[in-house]
């Protein structure tokens, strides 16, 4: 017999909030300009935009290198910060965390949730699971928890695990050990939600959790099916939920 379900974690990216298809370049050149000009009220002598704009997009480039090289998470706040003294761009702490703040913000404003996503959490959370997340990401966690802040999402999220953090990235078993014990559950007692058969569903798997493939917009029915469940919305995730509760963790 197997153990009942206690706790539900979920990617974050396109899975609970969705950026759909974006345009890195424009986002970054927006990003560029509003970060340029909060430099601009604090310093006299600046660096023109081109060139500050060079200096970020480079140091961001070298540290997804690292990354792909290393296999570790990068944290883009250091390498912001990199860029900045290359340019003798200097300021306190509190003000850096603005900072990044702005470089995400206009990926922020593409962002959507789908309709019924806080009815759903609030449901599951009601009939007494533990919910969580865990994202790749190279966004320190405090700008995402700014995010679900301002979506009014945040509460339902007690236990958050970012790769940004930890330095693990999915599908590692690592970085869903670490919310596991987060949660205080055995994997067989948890569910994952995520969008990337990849990273989510074979992630969860190895790591010993059910495994939920939601699966993208515009993939239609096909994909891989040794998910342990599909669904297309969120809202579609409770009766998911029922059904896995019955069924071993490994079928």
């Amino acid at each position: 017999m197997s153990a009942p379900i206690r706790a539900i974690l979920f990617d974050l990216g396109n899975t609970v909030i969705h950026f759909g298809e974006v345009d890195r370049t424009t986002l970054f050149q927006r990003a560029s300009r509003r970060t340029y000009m909060m430099w601009a009220r604090r310093n006299r002598r600046m660096p023109d935009l081109r060139r500050y704009y060079l200096h970020q997009w480079f140091a961001v480039q070298w540290g997804c290198l690292k990354r792909l090289l290393l296999r570790r998470e990068m944290d883009s706040m250091h390498y912001i910060h990199r860029a900045c003294r290359k340019l003798w761009l200097t300021a306190p702490e509190a003000f850096f965390e603005d900072l990044v703040w702005n470089w995400y913000k206009p990926l922020a404003d593409v962002a959507t949730i789908e309709p019924g996503t806080a009815d759903v959490l609030e449901q599951l959370r009601n009939f007494g699971y533990r919910l969580g997340i865990v994202s790749n990401t190279f966004v320190p966690g405090f700008v995402l928890d700014r995010h679900l802040t301002e979506l009014g999402l945040i509460d339902f999220f007690p236990h958050r695990v970012y790769s940004c953090d930890v330095g693990y990235r999915k599908p590692q078993r690592r970085i869903f050990e670490l919310a596991l014990g987060h949660l205080e559950v055995e994997p067989d007692e948890a569910v994952f939600v995520g969008d990337s058969f990849h990273d989510d569903v074979i992630g969860a798997r190895r790591a010993g959790m059910y495994s939920v493939w939601k699966r993208p917009a515009g993939r239609g029915h096909h994909g891989p099916t040794n998910a342990s469940a599909v669904i297309d919305r969120l809202t579609d995730l409770p009766d998911a939920i029922t059904q896995l509760d019955a069924t071993p963790v490994n079928e």
